[in-house]
């Protein structure tokens, strides 16, 4: 151990050499990495996006498709056969106020017989 330690104390260039590389390697890693996490281009340019309008005119309209696909699949995924409570309170209500009608309306079209007025001739004779 002595010796080895001798021997680098001699050669200066031999470590001198191996830090060198060492130096160069760890620098070259450094600048990878920092090459790899700092942006080539910015994130938002002009070009992507020219106005604040033009973004929230793409908000608005991601908005609208959204509401159209869970309208669309509240549809198609519904429970069949169940009906709500206040659907089935609406259908009472809907055929009660129908049945009212329709005897509205049956009085109004009842057929009354009026006997037909007698010509004034008859009445005439008739005195």
């Amino acid at each position: 151990n002595c010796h080895q330690f001798q021997n680098d104390i001699r050669h200066p260039s031999k470590n001198s050499k191996m830090m060198n590389s060492f130096v160069i390697v760890a620098i070259l890693a450094m600048l990878a990495l920092t090459s790899a996490f700092a942006p080539s281009t910015p994130f938002v340019t002009r070009s992507a996006i020219g106005s604040p309008t033009e973004l929230e005119a793409s908000r608005i309209n991601a908005k609208k498709e959204k509401r159209l696909r869970n309208r669309d699949n509240m549809r198609r995924f519904r429970k069949k056969g169940k009906i709500s409570r206040k659907r089935q309170m609406r259908k009472i209500a809907s055929g009660e106020q129908r049945e009212l009608e329709n005897e509205f309306i049956a009085k109004c079209f009842t057929q009354i017989t009026i006997e037909p007025a007698a010509p004034k001739d008859q009445r005439d004779q008739r005195r």
